[in-house]
């Protein structure tokens, strides 16, 4: 069975946790257990990606704080999001809800 790219898997995650939002490292503690990836490239790699969709408008950040576990660096900015409008629409046009 393939499994779903991962902006996609990326997408779901955080449209499950609408409510509270979900933080980036818990994001990416998801997707690297999920996808059996490991490592600071992976880890810096699903950041990226976050950033690119970030970027593209379709969630928003609620909360940041600094990061004083360094999971992505000490001091790096952790962020929490949530999917806005844009990207629940864009969800529905490409069926990943």
């Amino acid at each position: 069975m393939t499994k779903l790219h991962m902006k996609g898997r990326i997408l779901q995650l955080i449209n499950a946790e609408q409510d509270v939002g979900i933080w980036d490292w818990q994001i990416t503690d998801a997707v690297m257990g999920e996808y059996g990836l490991s490592g600071a490239y992976w880890r810096g790699n699903t950041r990226v990606t976050l950033t690119d969709l970030f970027s593209s408008g379709i969630f928003e950040s609620v909360e940041e704080k600094l990061d004083d576990q360094a999971y992505f660096g000490a001091g790096r900015v952790l962020f929490k999001f949530r999917l806005n409008d844009f990207g629940r629409q864009r969800m529905d046009d490409t069926a990943l809800v």
